[in-house]
């Protein structure tokens, strides 16, 4: 009976000591990742308020448009190429708050990226597009979940196929951004997905490539 008892006894220590070595092993590799997203988040910073400038200058210096375009459409595209790395750290179970923090600042880097297009879509007319995919992060139910991953494989594809003749700005509807806010408020997206083509065209339910084309300026 004695030697049950020390055994019952062991096993509830080296139990105990398994779970809470789990919980430390999970918490510091949800440290390791967000210091991951941390650097790349501040050389994310750096370059929108390059853009910021650059848009600045253009307006004061007369500067040549297909610069700033250029310039805008390669920081878009490493926006979304961060944010497919995003979209795989989310695919885990997050322990703490640090990646939805992180995440939020990317909205928020998006968010000012959506207003940089807008001020270069007026200052030098052309063939570029913006696209804005807004989409819910906390938590959506299933259905949305399966809308999303066709609304981002769709824009994937057009984004494949016209190249730098788009400018692809992913953006998460529900991390408390006040300045998206705005944004909602003024072109009246009350749900997510949801899609907006050069603040004119809004396309709510499951899109097609060749339903965006048709909103395109080509």
């Amino acid at each position: 009976m004695v030697n049950n008892k020390h055994a019952f006894w062991q096993a509830l220590i080296i139990t105990i000591v398994i779970f809470w070595t789990g919980i430390m092993l999970g918490v510091l590799f949800e440290s390791s990742r967000a210091d991951k997203l941390e650097k790349i988040y501040f050389n994310a910073e750096t370059d929108i308020f390059d853009i910021q400038l650059e848009s600045d200058l253009l307006t004061l210096l007369d500067a040549d448009c297909e610069i700033a375009t250029k310039g805008t459409i390669d920081f878009a595209d490493q926006i979304y190429k961060e944010a497919k790395t995003l979209e795989k750290y989310d695919a885990s179970t997050r322990i703490t708050e640090e990646i939805i923090d992180i995440h939020k600042r990317y909205d928020l880097l998006r968010t000012m990226l959506w207003k940089n297009t807008i001020e270069l879509q007026e200052k030098c007319p052309s063939t570029t597009n913006s696209i804005v995919y807004l989409y819910e992060y906390n938590n959506p139910a299933t259905n949305t979940q399966a809308k999303q991953i066709t609304f981002s494989k769709v824009l994937s594809d057009a984004k494949t196929k016209y190249g730098d003749k788009i400018i692809l700005i992913p953006i998460a509807y529900d991390t408390g951004v006040k300045s998206l806010d705005l944004f909602k408020k003024t072109y009246d997206l009350d749900k997510a997905p949801i899609i907006i083509i050069n603040q004119e065209d809004i396309i709510k339910e499951i899109p097609t490539v060749e339903m965006i084309e048709k909103y395109l300026k080509l």
